[in-house]
């Protein structure tokens, strides 16, 4: 099993070339949207140590970032739901990953990612089924890694380097000196077989140290402690004094941390052999640098040893251990398969996981869901209302319209004769898009609250909105504040007759002026100001004229004139205020397709664990019964 170690070295060269050279652009903006969040970092094995590089990348940025284990992931499941959650592995098939993975998407946490080294894996397709997963593989030219992570491992931190950074670190001339070969020969002559090594690290060494330890321990090359460079003062020094005939250590150093290395060594014994290896390089990509040089160890051990690391031979038992299929002894209906309606309550209450409420929680929220459920499916539709960006129009199709999927769904709710509903904080690029998707012939039974709701017409109304209206002297006076304040650098305000559209080009600095306008608008004290927001833009509405709300009338009094009920279902996905559907799902038989109130009488979400968006409202869909004229919602 394997390949020759040293074959693969012989690869690791081009293969950061490669890696590093890649197109990572929508990790790393992807990554900076959610980056206010805390991030786990999953992975086994070699693939652990890319873990802890993510997590030093991640905490240079200022967040929260923790390396674990897939078991570990398994323990800390109560507290993934308000953090991000990243799984690093080569093959993306082996047991543990896929178990925690399946774990991490019950857990519902705000995002989850995953980067493989190989296409198609098992783990591509548990993303493609989830709504909260982003998935990235690549095709290493360097193939699969022998018995340890090599090449792969080079490719996941030069991938993570361009990735988690606010820039791409600048391009190091990363080799290794002859000098270090040097001194590669020096250390060997001083220690022997049974000699236990101490890693000392910090910063940027600290992921190559988890590095050592994992590649002498999988391939049996020698004992191994690791430690940063004050630990080690608070008594791991002991060791030496016990075991200096038989102990040397590995010290890692870069040039943040070379006066308390070289102040450090001074002070031990000069008998016990030390072996630096040292980066010159001064960003994130130190790391590469003494990842290269420790493989050069590793490989020298090994001779040392008798042991090739890259096929040291695996015994059966080995081979048992790591395809144990552990998830049996957790993976209970109560800890994993947690009841749609606890996933409910735990989404209503915005808690960590249900067994966080108390007795009495409890027995409110089971009681105001049931209630909720009853009363749904009890209930007759004669009009759905959607929203219509992030509910029935993806993200990626945000330019091009809904999704066909989604069009054939609203196409047959149309052939039974309701009434569809849309609002939505756009003008009349919503119709030009509807058109392309919805049958002619149902035209006049779609109707689009245009400017979130302050104009309406049928989808056959080419006059509407009427962008003439005379604009709200209110918003009017907003705006040209507006444009006098300093964030208006990095954003674009536009004055509509009905509301302020606020969006910025780039998502990062959205997300550091955010707050301030929401700041300053407050500020201004202004009763009938209403702050509406989706993913991707503000808008100011003044409400005494402007309200999603306003839709349900139009469609009850269309509704009731073509003899259908007149009780309307409405589905959106920003419920939870300053969410633009907050007002929209805030009527009695309204459904959400992510985030929501805490008002228990609406806006609850059914969909079943780490789906949102436009499968949500699919899985919606799929809940519809159609009688004649008639509709009803019958919860699955």
């Amino acid at each position: 099993m394997g390949k020759p170690f040293s074959k693969e070295l012989f690869k690791i060269s081009s293969t950061m070339q490669w890696a590093l050279g890649l197109d990572v652009d929508d990790i790393r903006q992807n990554m900076q949207i959610t980056s206010d969040k805390p991030l786990y970092i999953v992975g086994s094995g070699g693939s652990l140590s890319a873990c802890y590089f993510a997590a030093q990348l991640y905490q240079n940025l200022g967040m929260m970032a923790k390396a674990i284990t897939p078991l570990e992931l398994y323990y800390s499941r109560n507290a993934l739901k308000r953090s991000n959650v990243l799984f690093i592995s080569a093959s993306g098939k082996n047991t543990d990953i896929l178990f925690a993975y399946k774990t991490a998407i019950h857990s519902e946490p705000n995002r989850i990612y995953s980067i493989c080294m190989v296409k198609n894996s098992p783990l591509s397709i548990l993303a493609s089924e989830s709504s909260i997963c982003c998935h990235y593989e690549f095709e290493n030219p360097a193939g699969k890694d022998g018995f340890l992570a090599t090449n792969s491992l080079v490719a996941f931190f030069s991938i993570l380097a361009n990735s988690i950074n606010v820039a791409k670190p600048q391009k190091e001339n990363i080799v290794v000196e002859d000098r270090f070969n040097t001194e590669l020969d020096s250390f060997f002559n001083k220690i022997y077989p049974d000699t236990t090594f101490t890693v000392l690290h910090a910063g940027w060494g600290q992921p190559v140290a988890i590095d050592i330890e994992s590649k002498l321990a999988e391939a049996a090359l020698g004992n191994v402690l690791i430690s940063d460079y004050r630990n080690f003062g608070h008594g791991r020094h002991h060791w030496f004094d016990k075991r200096i005939n038989n102990s040397a250590i590995i010290a890692l150093v870069t040039p943040e941390e070379k006066l308390i290395a070289e102040k450090t060594l001074s002070l031990l014994p000069a008998s016990i052999p030390i072996l630096m290896i040292e980066s010159c390089v001064k960003s994130s990509l130190a790391s590469l640098d003494l990842l290269q040089k420790s493989f050069l160890f590793v490989e020298r051990l090994g001779s040392m040893q008798n042991i090739d690391p890259g096929r040291p031979g695996v015994p059966d038992f080995g081979s048992k251990l790591y395809h144990l299929k552990y998830q049996r002894f957790y993976d209970t209906k109560e800890k994993l398969e947690s009841t749609r309606q606890k996933i409910a309550i735990v989404r209503k209450a915005d808690i960590p996981y249900y067994d966080f409420l108390g007795k009495s929680e409890k027995e409110f929220w089971q009681a105001a869901l049931s209630k909720f459920i009853k009363k749904l499916n009890s209930a007759k539709f004669g009009t759905i209302v959607f929203d219509y960006d992030g509910t029935i129009c993806s993200a990626k199709n945000r330019t091009t319209g809904i999704d066909d999927i989604i069009s054939e769904s609203i196409n047959r709710i149309l052939d039974h004769g309701l009434i569809i509903g849309i609002a939505t904080g756009r003008g009349k690029s919503v119709r030009t898009d509807l058109k392309k998707k919805i049958a002619e012939r149902h035209w006049n039974q779609v109707v689009i609250g245009y400017y979130n709701c302050s104009d309406f017409g049928s989808l056959d109304e080419d006059e509407i909105p009427n962008v003439t209206l005379q604009v709200n002297p209110i918003l009017a006076e907003i705006y040209e504040k507006l444009k006098q304040q300093h964030f208006t650098a990095i954003i674009h305000p536009e004055l509509k007759p009905h509301q302020i559209v606020i969006e910025s080009d780039n998502k990062e600095n959205w997300k550091k002026v955010r707050v301030s306008i929401i700041q300053y608008l407050i500020g201004l004290n202004i009763p009938s100001i209403q702050i509406l927001e989706s993913n991707h833009s503000m808008d100011i509405i003044d409400q005494t004229t402007t309200n999603k709300l306003n839709i349900l009338d139009y469609c009850r009094n269309i509704a009731i004139k073509n003899q259908l009920p007149k009780d309307c279902l409405c589905i959106g996905d920003k419920g939870k205020w300053p969410g633009n559907d907050y007002q929209l799902l805030s009527s009695e038989y309204s459904l959400s397709v992510d985030e929501v109130t805490s008002l228990p009488e609406s806006c609850w979400n059914f969909a079943p664990p780490g789906v949102k968006n436009i499968e949500g409202t699919l899985y919606y869909l799929s809940c519809l019964v159609f009688e004649k004229n008639t509709l009803t919602f019958k919860l699955q």
